[in-house]
């Protein structure tokens, strides 16, 4: 039976079987010729497929121990080895950790966390943006409005703004004073909606209001974090330090880990029983996430991503029928005279798996591996152009 879970994608892929992958390539059940993927399991698989580090040290960690409920002990060794290597691309004064199994997780944590801490309620987001599919995460989604298609009510106290400081100073003239607000936050740069990047000197504004407010400021960086954009945290480029940000996706190569990362007081604090989950911190996933940060250096990634970051801009200026290109490291967004369902279709066909983005899924998105090589690059942009073209 075929997925009915999204329309980012071509139908085709949605009656392929996957048997096996390495890096960008995956092998189907229904067919012989390899599938080059650039959905990078929607950005999860930062260093593609398999990569045999990560996969070796799990299962070097698989004999050692599987599962450690955070609820029932403190910690493990992988957890502690993963803080530690955060740690040095994270600012000092983000020191406290939680983790979850999923982003969604990890924007309903960080919405619990900012209630209480600030005793206050209010939570202003950025339109467009994109923080999760469970009800409180949908809440204060606005990417599209298929996934809040008949469910009902949803978290009250949410207010949007748009990306500048007029609409943000619009909220408290006209809707909530800043006594009832408990936080702040915004994916800066917006992912499905069509990677946008959020305007720094907006976001400074704001976050400087937030701090003389008791708000706190919480970056989403589930997507465009963990080297995404060219740096750990997109954050990093707008010169910004949040008071938590949500982290997920690309931080374990494919491994389920999301979670946020605080100041001390913020997280330290809540009380017993608040904070938990099952699998947070399970030791093989910590493991994959470590071993993911160890071959991000070793391979020097963050290198190759702003050296892709090039290519692809460059090459993609020479095609005929783009309209408009996003880039921000390999998070990419094309616009294209094309219908766009037409394009991924024809692109299946040509064995070439891509998303869409938009809130009418107008926009190819595309999110390689991290560590993609010119030759697999160069495959997409010589069968891009044939399927614009022809």
């Amino acid at each position: 039976m075929s997925s009915k879970f999204t329309n980012s994608v071509s139908q085709l892929f949605r009656n392929f079987t996957p048997i096996s992958a390495r890096g960008s390539w995956v092998k189907v059940k229904e067919s012989p010729f390899e599938i080059l993927d650039l959905t990078g399991g929607i950005g999860a698989l930062s260093l593609g497929h398999c990569h045999p580090i990560v996969n070796k040290a799990v299962k070097c960690q698989s004999d050692k121990i599987v599962h450690s409920a955070q609820q029932v002990f403190g910690g493990n060794i992988p957890r502690e080895k993963l803080i530690s290597k955060m740690s040095d691309f994270t600012d000092s004064s983000l020191n406290s950790y939680f983790f979850t199994t999923s982003g969604s997780e990890a924007t309903d944590n960080a919405i619990k966390i900012s209630r209480r801490y600030t005793n206050k309620n209010g939570i202003i987001v950025v339109k467009k943006g994109f923080h999760g599919r469970t009800l409180a995460a949908l809440s204060l989604t606005s990417s599209n409005p298929y996934s809040r298609n008949n469910i009902g009510g949803l978290l009250s106290n949410v207010y949007y703004c748009d990306d500048n400081i007029s609409s943000f100073y619009e909220i408290f003239d006209r809707f909530v004073r800043p006594e009832d607000v408990a936080g702040f936050m915004f994916e800066s740069v917006q992912g499905e909606a069509g990677i946008f990047d959020l305007d720094k000197t907006f976001l400074a504004e704001a976050s400087t209001f937030c701090k003389e407010n008791d708000i706190l400021v919480i970056a989403d960086e589930v997507q465009c974090g963990m080297g995404r954009t060219g740096d750990y945290w997109n954050i990093q480029s707008k010169g910004i330090i949040p008071d938590m940000i949500t982290f997920g996706k690309g931080i374990s190569n494919g491994y389920p880990l999301a979670g946020l990362v605080a100041k001390g007081e913020i997280i330290d604090n809540q009380g017993i029983n608040f904070l938990g989950g099952t699998y947070g911190s399970n030791p093989i996933i910590c493991a994959a996430a470590a071993s993911t940060l160890d071959v991000f250096k070793s391979e020097f990634v963050i290198q190759n991503v702003k050296t892709m970051e090039s290519y692809f801009a460059n090459e993609l200026k020479k095609i005929n029928g783009i309209v408009e290109v996003r880039i921000y490291g390999l998070m990419i967004a094309i616009d294209v005279e094309k219908d766009t369902d037409l394009v991924v279709n024809e692109l299946a066909n040509q064995g070439v798996c891509v998303l869409k983005s938009g809130n009418k899924g107008q926009y190819i998105r595309l999110l390689p591996p991290l560590n993609i090589s010119k030759y697999d690059v160069d495959i997409f942009l010589d069968k891009f152009q044939y399927v614009l073209n022809s």
